[in-house]
Order: C-alpha cells, then sequence, then structure tokens
C-alpha cells in the first residue's frame, strides 16, 4: 500500500537555505517548512536565519514523488544535508493540529481555542492560533498571563505594549480591569487583537492604536512582552507609562539578556527577582516615586 506523503527530512546551513528550498519545490514538493535546529542560537534579527536549519519537504506518496526525492539525494552535495525519507500514512491533520492547542490555566484565568473544552466554571479567554503571536502556550506569554492573574484587583487600566493578538489585554479585561490599550507596530497584528477583543466580547474597553497614534498616558499596569533589544530602546518610554507605584512587567527574554533589561529599568523602577519558565524570563519592577541615582521621571 502506497504511502500518502514522502516526507524528507534534511538539516541545511542557513546560508544554503534558498538554494534547497528551491530545489525542493522545483522537484515538485507540495509544501516545505524550516525549524530552528534543536543546537541552533536564537535568532531575533529580521531577515536573519539559524545557522543550520531543520527542514521537512512533502511530496505525492506515489512512485514519481518518491522518483524525486531519489533523483535530488542522487546530488552528492545533498548528501551533506543528512537526508531521511519518511513514509506517511494519511492522517487528520486538523485533528492533529487542535490537538496541540488544548485548554491551558494561567491562575484565575483559562485560556482556549475554540474548539477545546475547559471547565464549565472557568473564567474564559477564547483564542485560535493565527496571525500574531500571543497563544498561551509560549513561555513569556504564560508568565504575562500569570503575573496579570496575580496582579489585577479590578478597576486598573492597562497599557499591552506589544500586543500582538492582543491576549494579555483581553486578559487584563477579563481578569476586572476597567479599560486597556493594545500597541503594536503591525497593522495586522491589530487587526486580530480587534477580532478577539470581539470574539471576548471586551472589545468597547479596549482600544488599539500604532504607537505614534498612542495618547501619552499613564497606567497603574503595563506589560510589554516583546524582545530584549527593543525593551531596552524603550525603558524611558515604557517608565514614563507606568504611574508612581505603579507596576511594569517586561518579558520576551532569555535568561542571559535579564541583566542588560534590569540596568535599563533600575533607574526608574525597583525590580522584583525573575521569574524564569523554560529559556525565558519575566521581570517585574515596581515605579520609583521620583529621582533615584541622578535619573529623573521622564517627563510626559
Amino acid at each position: 500500500m502506497s504511502p500518502a506523503w514522502w516526507q524528507l527530512h534534511l538539516r541545511v546551513p542557513g546560508q544554503e537555505l534558498e538554494a534547497v528550498e528551491d530545489g525542493l519545490l522545483a522537484a515538485g514538493a507540495e509544501t516545505v517548512s524550516w525549524l530552528e535546529d534543536d543546537a541552533a542560537s536564537p535568532v531575533f534579527v529580521d531577515g536573519e536565519t539559524w545557522a543550520i536549519n531543520q527542514g521537512e519537504a512533502l511530496f505525492a506518496g506515489t512512485e514519481e514523488g518518491r522518483a524525486a526525492i531519489d533523483g535530488l539525494l542522487a546530488q552528492p552535495h545533498w548528501q551533506s544535508y543528512q537526508p531521511r525519507v519518511e513514509a506517511l500514512a494519511e492522517q487528520d491533520w486538523v485533528a492533529q493540529t487542535q490537538a496541540a492547542f488544548p485548554a491551558q490555566q494561567f491562575g484565575r484565568l483559562w485560556v482556549a481555542p475554540r474548539w477545546a473544552e475547559a471547565p464549565a466554571e472557568a473564567l474564559l479567554l477564547r483564542l485560535d492560533p493565527g496571525r500574531a503571536f500571543g497563544t498561551g502556550s509560549h513561555a513569556t506569554t504564560a508568565l504575562c498571563l500569570e503575573f496579570l492573574s496575580e496582579t489585577i484587583a479590578g478597576g486598573e487600566t492597562v497599557l499591552d505594549y506589544g500586543c500582538g493578538s492582543g491576549i494579555l489585554a483581553i486578559a487584563a479585561l477579563l481578569l476586572g480591569a476597567e479599560s486597556a490599550v493594545g500597541v503594536d507596530t503591525d497593522p495586522v497584528a491589530l487587526e486580530v487583537a480587534g477580532e478577539n477583543a470581539q470574539e471576548n466580547a471586551v472589545a468597547e474597553r479596549m482600544k488599539l492604536c500604532l504607537p505614534d497614534a498612542e495618547k501619552l498616558g499613564q497606567y497603574p499596569i503595563v506589560v510589554a512582552n516583546i524582545l530584549a533589544a527593543p525593551l531596552i530602546d524603550l525603558a524611558p518610554l515604557l517608565a514614563q507609562r507606568v504611574l508612581p507605584g505603579g507596576r511594569v512587567a517586561l518579558s520576551g527574554l532569555l535568561h542571559a539578556q535579564e541583566d542588560l533589561v534590569r540596568a535599563a529599568y533600575a533607574p526608574y523602577f525597583s525590580l522584583a527577582p525573575s521569574k524564569r519558565r523554560s529559556d525565558w524570563s519575566l521581570i517585574v519592577g515596581e515605579r520609583l516615586p521620583g529621582e533615584r541615582d541622578g535619573s529623573p521621571m521622564p517627563a510626559l
């Protein structure tokens, strides 16, 4: 019995990625996907690739499909990519994808896509994986959700800077915040966040905007789940947005980047010990009332 698909696995250096992908598609691959190699260092710069990439290419499970793969592997340089061919049976890909996103609990809040079941009494945020970052499955999002669950007492206004899917702003509203502002540089992310806010019946209490359109203000709670470099650059701006005595939660940084981020925020905040999950960290700080070490509170 013929397989449904032939899957070709490869390990490809970043500088050869484009040529290899072109070769796979020209040979008849239906899809080509690339993943970070297990031993690779993280890359966070647009346009850069990992030093080594794990590739998966799907070919039709026919004699022609297998012949196409064999034709590629007959070329000597393709053997350097450590090729491995796997026969795949027909599978319910939709069911497998849905199973990868179960309902998850973060303190008082549950997050689940529309197809996943959650406890009947759960405080539930419905969010499907899609076009913008933030489903709860990533460690940085989980850390921020737990922070909000612990921190929101009710009636606050929350700023989510770099809101992505809007998950943190929506979570804050479901947990009892009075209003939330989501800021992102990506118009598509803002569109997705708006759709998610509608899905969770909080759109009337949530404002979404690009950074240039943000109305200057100060908030008792600010969350920013982005990356270490922009967090460092944004330190004066984000400090400006936090009320004296308010709290900031910073994530999207690796353990090794904690000291640099903490140094950028230390003039403005009293910083608690970092919280960690997997390779990622969360830094929480309380806004100082005035000057410290000669560093004034930024003016609005």
